[in-house]
């Protein structure tokens, strides 16, 4: 059995991360011109492009295992995170890309290309029969 594979869609994310490094950028240039604070500019402009494809380039995978596991497509992290597809016991869609689920303890809201929401709930729902889902 091949692993289901998901992308994310985090919707108006990337386009404010895209806004926040173009800031960052005239800010460097800004310090190249004015000749201050060039490397600290350069700084923020690398980490505000670590941490957006950090979390703006990811898909979810469903295992063999039962787990849904968050990988990053760009492996800047290693730590992918676990989501046990037993402890899911309830699920809805907000929105037409964004899906509630509901854990034993706590949620988790996951971001799907909107194509691919339905047949992420289908395959939940396959592997744990247990999940309720409110009609719609």
């Amino acid at each position: 059995m091949d692993e289901k594979k998901y992308k994310a869609n985090n919707g108006p994310a990337n386009i404010f991360w895209g806004i926040f490094i173009i800031i960052l950028l005239v800010f460097v240039i800004d310090g190249l011109i004015n000749s201050h604070r060039v490397w600290t500019n350069i700084l923020y402009i690398v980490f505000a492009l670590i941490f957006s494809l950090s979390t703006s380039i990811k898909e979810y995978v469903i295992t063999e295992l039962n787990f849904i596991e968050v990988r990053f497509i760009v492996k800047l992290f290693t730590r992918k995170k676990k989501i046990a597809i037993g402890d899911i016991i309830g699920m809805k869609k907000l929105k037409r890309n964004q899906l509630q689920i509901d854990l034993i303890r706590g949620f988790e809201i996951l971001r799907v290309k909107e194509s691919e929401i339905d047949a992420l709930i289908a395959e939940l729902k396959d592997r744990n029969p247990r999940i309720k889902m409110p009609e719609e």
